[in-house]
């Protein structure tokens, strides 16, 4: 009977441990529901045990969009368009550059761009009384 040591066993390195795969087939799942139902969702890449290998094949795979922005509350945060249109990439930072939290994002525009209501009402009212003010001083010059 011969041994398992006789066996020929060859090694393909697919990148990473394959999480990265599974992410990808997620965000698939995702991107359909958002383009069927409106249902916009997102995946914390911070709680996956990915490898710089798997970032690496997410990166590739996704690749780079047009767009990119930046929010500064409560620390900075990193918005950009993946190169596939309604998956984003939202990495949250601290003081220090170091990487928080880390999400990819399904949605037609990531809630974190959104203003929200309140602050779009407060943002009325500061225009009216810059524009009253810019009314006073034309009354007066």
């Amino acid at each position: 009977m011969n041994s398992l040591k006789n066996i020929g066993v060859h090694v393909v390195h697919v990148g990473g441990n394959g999480n990265a795969r599974a992410v990808l087939r997620e965000v698939e799942n995702l991107l359909q529901k958002l383009v069927t139902a409106g249902e916009e969702s997102s995946i914390d890449l911070s709680g996956l045990p990915l490898s710089a290998e798997d970032y690496d094949l997410l990166e590739e795979t996704l690749g780079e969009g047009e767009v990119v922005a930046e929010v500064h509350s409560l620390g900075p945060t990193r918005i950009h368009e993946t190169g596939i249109p309604g998956v984003w990439w939202v990495t949250h930072y601290n003081d220090e550059d170091e990487v928080l939290a880390e999400f990819i994002e399904v949605a037609w525009c990531p809630e974190i761009l959104l203003a929200p209501e309140d602050d779009v009402k407060d943002g009325l009212e500061a225009l009216r009384a810059r524009l009253f003010e810019m009314k006073q001083e034309g009354n007066h010059g």
